[in-house]
């Protein structure tokens, strides 16, 4: 019969050798979590269809995780910069952290196929060790944020 000291003793050196993945501060699993994106600035000449459109575009993100389809945002009509698209808190973590995340930016076209705005990309674990509120990534004329919960 085992006393509860002996049992608080073993399951102490269990901890203690194990250790605690959960335990103490930032000592947790790593995770990047997305609230939202910010779209600063796109190139104004981007291409658009060939019937044009009337007023501003109807922005929406795509997603993909070393090239994988992985999230798509709802679209914001008449989208005037800067524009917050939700991401719903949308989460990296486990092996997706080192994997390459490319943001495509649309405008949807009911008439046509959506026209391509631009793309950044980024390594979530890039982000892990400083862990900003917002992070600001490039593409040409392309300039969106992440906005970022930890």
């Amino acid at each position: 019969m085992t006393s509860r000291t002996e049992h608080h003793i073993w399951a102490s050196m269990v901890f203690a050798i194990l250790g605690c993945q959960s335990c103490g501060e930032g000592n947790g699993v790593s995770e990047v979590r997305i609230e939202q994106i910010e779209i600063i600035s796109i190139d104004v000449n981007y291409v658009e269809d060939p019937w044009g459109e009337q007023g501003s575009p109807d922005l929406y993100a795509d997603l993909s995780v070393n090239e994988s389809p992985y999230y798509v945002s709802s679209a914001v009509s008449e989208s005037v910069l800067p524009q917050r698209i939700d991401f719903e808190g949308l989460i990296f973590q486990g092996a997706e952290l080192d994997q390459n995340v490319v943001i495509r930016i649309f405008d949807l076209d009911e008439d046509s196929l959506d026209d391509f705005v631009g793309e950044v990309s980024f390594t979530p674990n890039d982000l892990v060790y400083s862990k900003p509120v917002r992070h600001s990534l490039y593409g040409g004329y392309l300039q969106v944020d992440l906005l970022l919960t930890w």
